[in-house]
């Protein structure tokens, strides 16, 4: 079933109206030259590429980079766990604004590695690590070293959790690792509101999984695997699989847990 059949269009131009009026603002137009800055001072710093989950803010974060430093790769990795929407997403908005993509496939199955685990709250978070680690992390740091970069830009933002804020906080938005590898977060001052703002203004589609949900407005939806977490069980996902995603529903429900 495709996400057309849910799409609520008078609730997407509603949104949308609203993030434009926010893109005229003296505060975001700040945010978004300090992010241009960031943005240069990391290509004259390392040879950076992009990864990008299509989720809003690396969208957003992609299209300002490539705007100002159009030769820098884009990473986007697939799972047999992703939201259903995820590649054609991906793969219309590569096409409209000619993104060329490097993609990335992990050699292990989401599914079969959550079949031989439980989602409960501690059985859960012991397989979901190492899984991101393997399915997610590894494969992207391998195509990196293939494409022979020393320094990643990611979408985060300070304003997504505690933890990301201390991070952002302490470390800037550019920022070195112990290994010699830099990374670069140039939409860590950001918040939510400025994001969808910028994908309206500069006439980026946004992920439709934004408007396909009944329970929690754009700004407070984040995109990951499309296995609720314990948290966002608690939060409503297990519900809204069910209603906007009946297939992905039923074999999240006949997984052998």
């Amino acid at each position: 079933m495709g996400y057309e059949r849910h799409l609520d269009p008078a609730a997407a131009v509603s949104h949308s109206l609203r993030w434009k009026l926010h893109s005229r603002t003296a505060g975001y137009r700040r945010r978004v030259d300090a992010a241009r800055r960031t943005i240069l001072r990391a290509a004259e710093t390392a040879r950076f590429v992009l990864a990008w989950s299509t989720g809003k803010d690396s969208t957003a974060m992609v299209h300002m980079v490539r705007s100002l430093c159009p030769d820098t790769p884009i990473m986007i990795q697939f799972d047999d766990c992703d939201w259903p929407t995820k590649r054609q997403y991906a793969e219309r908005v590569a096409a409209h604004q000619g993104w060329d993509l490097h993609r990335v496939e992990p050699d292990v199955s989401v599914w079969e590695r959550m079949k031989a685990g439980a989602i409960g709250e501690e059985d859960f978070c012991a397989v979901s690590h190492p899984l991101t680690r393997d399915a997610f992390l590894a494969p992207l740091a391998a195509k990196q070293r293939e494409l022979g970069a020393d320094g990643v830009y990611l979408g985060l933002r300070a304003a997504e959790s505690r933890a990301r804020k201390v991070h952002l906080l302490s470390r800037g938005a550019l920022y070195p690792l112990q290994s010699g590898e830099w990374r670069c977060c140039p939409l860590a001052r950001w918040s939510a509101a400025d994001v969808f703002a910028y994908l309206v203004a500069n006439d980026v589609e946004i992920n439709p999984c934004y408007f396909n949900n009944r329970f929690k407005p754009p700004e407070e939806i984040r995109l990951s695997w499309a296995i609720p977490t314990p948290t966002s069980i608690r939060y409503g996902d297990l519900e809204h699989l069910r209603f906007y995603y009946p297939e992905q529903f039923r074999r999240l429900r006949d997984l052998r847990i």
